[in-house]
């Protein structure tokens, strides 16, 4: 067939789809099209093209030449004519329209190019990801958190009965229970800023402490390692002390967050922060 006889043509002189559309002015698109039989080039195009490869139009052709007058020819001239604005680095489709082109911009900075129907999939596609592991997540905080409140209020209860019952320390012990049942909720469900909380407060307790002027000798050297370890034990000190008081502003606080985050979760799972 013809496009066969052109593309044994071009390969036999060397030349790529793209190196023979520049000979023609036309786009390497055009060149496709003819090798894959969906459009016929015109007669001054088949003449062209026997000259580029030397050869006449009917071996081109065989020794039926194509119509001239063939209205579709005026349809691939137009359509030829519009120039390709990008490429969807996606599904590899050529965009005409300007309108078309979504550009993504990727987590390392550079501009990925795509046309609107691979932008809506991708779309489609991270939203039932975001619900899925919203939904999971929600799974996870009623299991785990569950077992960690069940396991804390196991030890207070065998705690009670060994020490004798206290109605103020059972209340409390059941309040802890329920809070580390939020908290650890909230932790897992990832819509709420229980986790901010927990990370700003610890963070108070990482203090840098200036440096240390010494001089050279056995008694300076002495000097410095006694300060240096003061300041590491007092650091310790510090961050375990802002820890502990991270964790407790996080219990409080997640007996208030935990109701409107379970919610939240329940109206719009794929709002957690995997988006």
């Amino acid at each position: 067939m013809l496009g066969e006889k052109i593309k044994q043509l071009r390969t036999d002189n060397g030349l790529t789809q793209k190196d023979l559309a520049d000979k023609l002015f036309v786009t390497a698109q055009a060149v496709s099209r003819w090798e894959n039989n969906e459009v016929e080039p015109s007669v001054s195009t088949l003449t062209e093209l026997a000259k580029i490869f030397n050869v006449s139009v009917s071996e081109i052709v065989g020794e039926e030449l194509p119509k001239p007058e063939v209205v579709i020819e005026k349809e691939i001239v137009y359509q030829e004519s519009k120039p390709v604005l990008a490429v969807c680095e996606q599904c590899n489709k050529p965009i005409y329209n300007g309108n078309e082109i979504v550009r993504i911009k990727e987590y390392d900075g550079e501009t990925k190019v795509l046309c609107k129907d691979c932008d809506a999939k991708n779309k489609e596609k991270a939203h039932s990801n975001n619900v899925s592991y919203g939904l999971a997540q929600r799974k996870k905080s009623f299991i785990w958190s569950g077992i960690i409140s069940g396991t804390l209020l196991t030890i207070f209860i065998i705690c009670a009965i060994t020490g004798g019952w206290d109605f103020g320390m059972t209340a409390f012990y059941v309040g802890v229970s329920i809070a580390a049942f939020t908290f650890s909720s909230c932790l897992f469900l990832k819509n709420n800023f229980i986790e901010d909380i927990v990370i700003t407060v610890g963070s108070w307790g990482y203090v840098r402490f200036p440096g240390l002027i010494y001089t050279l000798d056995l008694d300076g050297i002495i000097w410095l390692l006694t300060v240096k370890l003061a300041f590491w034990i007092i650091g310790l000190l510090l961050a375990t002390a802002f820890f502990i008081l991270s964790v407790i502003v996080g219990l409080v606080v997640s007996l208030f967050v935990y109701p409107f985050a379970l919610a939240k979760n329940i109206r719009c799972p794929e709002q957690t922060d995997l988006i």
